[in-house]
């Protein structure tokens, strides 16, 4: 087993993808990019991305379905958000048991009242889990984000956090947004974060 990183993004992303692209093979980890229009690095892909707020990529599921075509059985495809990085190994990962893992917000956040921050999600290549991203596609195909279909597949709460729920048939793995999906580093240093998302208002914080 293995673990792969993913990331997208197009012309208007070309420093935050190339510098994640850098963080990630630094740390020794095998990355697929790409190009949505313009980066001029990765794999050619036409994806839809939504002009709309928060709303992210509704092609997300798409590019990390065609991902998950060119590993091995139970490697683990990680998608990063082109504006998170990667700052410490996450192994110990491989040695937790599920198809799908998401990151939930810390309880007292409140952004789109939507648990699930969709900025790292965790793919390992069983067949639940691409039957589980094909219905994520579905859903992606008649709405403007990502992030919305993905809570409504998961239907986890902060409460499911550090725990593994099954939905559908798929093994859902909670991990905790602090530690693999931090966005909470403004105020104050966040040691403990392995993957620090420097999203919305946290850009102008992102690594120059």
């Amino acid at each position: 087993m293995k673990i792969i990183t993913v990331v997208a993004g197009d012309k208007n992303f070309i420093h935050y993808t190339t510098t994640s692209v850098e963080y990630s093979k630094k740390l020794g980890y095998p990355t697929k990019i790409y190009d949505l229009g313009g980066l001029g690095v990765g794999k050619p892909f036409e994806a839809r991305v939504s002009p709309q707020v928060g709303a992210k990529i509704p092609s997300k599921p798409n590019i990390i379905k065609d991902a998950l075509l060119d590993v091995d059985d139970n490697d683990v495809v990680v998608w990063i958000d082109a504006d998170a990085l990667i700052l410490k190994r996450i192994d110990e990962i491989l040695d937790i048991n599920f198809d799908i893992g998401v990151t939930v917000r810390q309880p007292k956040a409140k952004e789109n009242s939507l648990p699930i921050n969709a900025g790292i999600v965790f793919v390992r290549k069983t067949e639940q889990a691409l039957e589980f991203v094909d219905n994520w596609i579905e859903l992606c195909e008649t709405g403007v984000s990502d992030q919305k279909e993905l809570n409504k597949l998961c239907q986890v709460t902060t409460k499911d956090m550090d725990t593994s729920v099954i939905r559908n048939n798929t093994l859902i793995h909670v991990f905790q947004c602090r530690i693999y999906n931090n966005s909470y580093f403004k105020k104050k240093p966040a040691p403990h974060a392995k993957i620090l998302h420097y999203k919305s208002k946290l850009r102008h914080m992102f690594p120059s």
